[in-house]
């Protein structure tokens, strides 16, 4: 039984470790810390978000870490998404079938989100990265989907009502956006019903509706997840099994101040998540999640120095 990891991790303005293709002099300290994160963890597969859109700068990460150790590949698509990018890194036993081989079911979309009769014009700040991996020496094949969603938050000055006006747009603009991530979802189960899928990444949202949410009438995170009324397509959030235990006081992956009310306190959240299709949870699968394995790094100096998230994994076993 050979077991694999898989983890996705928000790299909080990753490309600024970098200058003239190599380490930024002021960012030795954060490196080391990353270096140390990545190696002790050792995922198979790594979900970057906020990634330097430079792969020279990826190359140089793992050619002068302890990552060349262990055989960490880049995995980067063609289309570009901007300064802060969306990437993987990958070492045995898995290899990329395909990139982005779909990435036009993400272009722009007209869509009514407010169910107000009027179709809004919808699109990505960042379009979802698709990659196929295949275990190599198998016919086994898992699409991951990396994703980085609209931030709910308001970074502008504002008067309050101007603050809540924008607020409530971007929560539009979430919701769309994980509406076209569930459709894809959608189209894959109905096309593909017995691949495998991993849909990961920051997605600005967690379980609930804010009061936002409540005026549009739907969650975001939820929207992703899938519907009960086809609960066999409903995804498994590989983390939900902390809200079962004495850890759910330490289910969050991100926290930040509140921009209306200064105090000392912040706001905690749990944004990054890895969903599964259900096929990974059959007993019967050749590659199938080792139940309540997911899990979130340490919250230590290393990881916070790293970046404002935290990075969140999980486990599979393949069958031999």
């Amino acid at each position: 039984m050979q077991e694999i990891k898989v983890m996705s991790y928000n790299i909080e303005n990753m490309r600024k470790l970098f200058l003239n293709n190599q380490f930024s002099p002021d960012s030795i300290e954060k490196v080391n810390s990353l270096e140390k994160i990545i190696s002790c963890q050792q995922p198979h597969i790594l979900g970057i978000v906020e990634a330097s859109n430079k792969i020279k700068d990826h190359e140089f990460f793992i050619e002068n870490t302890r990552l060349s150790d262990l055989g960490y590949k880049v995995g980067k698509s063609n289309h570009k998404r901007g300064r802060q990018d969306l990437i993987f890194y990958y070492r045995d036993p898995f290899e990329i079938l395909s990139i982005d081989e779909n990435i036009k079911f993400y272009e722009s979309w007209a869509e009514d989100i407010d169910q107000d009769g009027i179709e809004e014009l919808c699109e990505f700040e960042r379009k979802p990265l698709e990659i196929l991996f295949r275990l190599k020496g198998t016919e086994i094949s898992i699409l991951v989907i990396l994703v980085a969603t609209k931030s709910k938050g308001v970074f502008s000055v504002n008067d309050l009502i101007n603050h809540q006006y924008l607020a409530l747009a971007n929560r539009k603009k979430l919701l769309a956006q994980s509406k076209k991530i569930r459709s894809r979802v959608d189209q894959l189960m109905e096309e593909q019903p017995d691949l495998p899928l991993i849909v990961m990444g920051d997605f600005n949202d967690d379980p609930g509706m804010d009061s936002y949410e409540k005026i549009l009438g739907a969650s975001a995170i939820e929207t992703v997840m899938g519907s009960v009324f086809e609960p066999e397509k409903i995804l498994h959030d590989t983390l939900w099994h902390w809200s079962k235990t004495d850890k759910n006081r330490d289910l969050w992956t991100t926290e930040y101040p509140d921009l209306i009310v200064q105090n000392y306190g912040l706001h905690k959240a749990w944004l990054d998540h890895i969903f599964i299709s259900q096929n990974l949870l059959s007993a019967s699968s050749k590659f199938r999640y080792m139940m309540n394995s997911g899990e979130i790094i340490p919250k230590d100096d290393d990881a916070n120095l790293v970046s404002d998230h935290f990075a969140v994994y999980c486990k599979f076993e393949v069958k031999n």
